[in-house]
């Protein structure tokens, strides 16, 4: 009698247990969510991909771009094959009324879970890195907000024309982040600034052909002009970095 009850209990028990790791388990999704093959041949626009105000957004973004946003990490952090950056894609995608942005990664990640088949896991690894830090004769950059709108945009300058440009305001561990991408290698804020500053960076993007020296007209290289600019500079070097391993991801997303 005694196993009978324990056993209707733990019945009832159990089911409700279930119920309840189901419904908690439900992530929300995007109600609508696109993405499309871009075959552009025109003027090279990449936007995003975004995360924010319940929306997903990306134009010409491609497969390492899409899973680093959807982790919370920097592109060189995506360990995977290189036909992750051979095509573009253009996404986009509307979370349920009320889901908080916080949760717009976990629902990019199950997206391309999805769409992708995508199979990653985390895991940390010593890797080749750039130290950002403070160079000689201090920081360049006017801290925000700046008088007179910040630096002056070069844009103008025969010099300049052709080549990358960014301006905004952003702190250094934000740089950090924007600057991994440009310099294809994990940054690691090690400035200790916590101000949040304005800048304007014109470089000329590295190349394997050219190499990494000062070219002979326009703006430097992206090592000398975050120096001469910004009165930061690179450290190489290798530390323990999180990255995410693409263990399975089809080419080709499944229909809309």
């Amino acid at each position: 009698m005694r196993q009978a009850f324990s056993s209707g209990v733990s019945a009832v028990g159990l089911a409700a247990i279930c119920a309840a790791v189901s419904v908690g388990a439900q992530s929300p999704t995007f109600e609508v969510a696109s993405i499309r093959l871009n075959n552009d041949s025109g003027p090279v626009i990449i936007l995003g991909p975004e995360l924010r105000h319940g929306e997903l957004t990306g134009i010409r973004v491609t497969l390492r771009q899409l899973v680093a946003t959807a982790y919370g990490i920097t592109e060189p952090c995506v360990i995977g094959p290189s036909w992750l950056e051979k095509d573009r894609f253009d996404i986009a995608g509307k979370s349920p009324q009320g889901v908080p942005d916080s949760e717009l990664k976990p629902m990019l990640q199950a997206l391309l879970k999805d769409r992708f088949q995508l199979v990653a896991h985390v895991e940390t690894r010593e890797m080749p890195v750039y130290y950002l830090m403070v160079a000689k004769g201090g920081v360049k950059m006017a801290v925000y907000p700046a008088a007179g709108g910040g630096p002056k945009n070069p844009a103008n300058d025969p010099n300049m024309r052709g080549f990358p440009m960014t301006r905004g305001t952003a702190t250094t561990a934000q740089l950090a982040d924007t600057m991994a991408f440009l310099v294809n290698r994990p940054v690691i804020d090690k400035t200790g600034l916590t101000e949040r500053y304005n800048y304007f960076l014109s470089f000329a993007p590295l190349s394997p052909q050219t190499g990494d020296g000062v070219p002979q007209f326009g703006p430097p290289d992206i090592f000398t002009a975050v120096q001469k600019q910004m009165g930061l500079k690179f450290e190489p070097g290798k530390d323990q970095v999180e990255v995410v391993v693409v263990n399975h991801m089809e080419q080709i997303p499944t229909e809309n």
